[in-house]
C-alpha cells in the first residue's frame, strides 16, 4: 500500500519526512492518523488522487490564497498546497498560512 504524507510529524531513518512524499508500507499506519492518504491499495488498485494532470504544478500563493476562502476545500488539502510554496517552514495554523501567503503574494518576483 502507498500512502502520501499530508501533515509534518512524521519521522523515518533520515529525519522528518516531507510533506507530499509518498511511502511504501505494508499496512495503513493508523498511528499516523490524520497526517496521511492512502493513494495506492496495494492490490494494484490505484486510488484517484489530485486532479490527474501529470504536470501538477505547484499552485501561485494567491491559487492557494483563493483556496482558503472556498468553502469545498478541506484545510489539509489547502495546508498541503501552501506546504509546496513553503515547504519545512510551512506555518500550522490557517490564519498563518493566509498571512505567510499574503505576504508572499505582495512581493515582487
Amino acid at each position: 500500500m502507498k500512502v502520501e504524507i499530508t501533515a509534518g510529524g512524521i519521522f523515518g531513518a533520515k529525519g522528518e519526512i516531507p510533506i507530499g512524499t509518498v511511502v511504501e508500507v505494508e499496512s495503513e499506519p493508523t498511528g499516523w492518523a490524520g497526517r496521511y492518504r492512502v493513494v495506492s491499495d496495494g492490490k494494484g488498485k490505484t486510488l484517484v488522487t489530485g486532479t490527474g494532470d501529470e504536470n501538477d504544478q505547484p499552485k501561485t500563493a494567491a491559487e492557494v490564497l483563493e483556496m482558503a476562502k472556498d468553502q469545498n476545500v478541506q484545510f489539509m488539502s489547502f495546508k498541503a498546497a501552501a506546504a509546496k510554496l513553503f515547504g519545512d517552514k510551512t506555518p500550522a495554523k490557517k490564519d498563518e498560512i493566509i498571512a505567510a501567503l499574503e505576504d508572499l503574494a505582495t512581493k515582487p518576483n
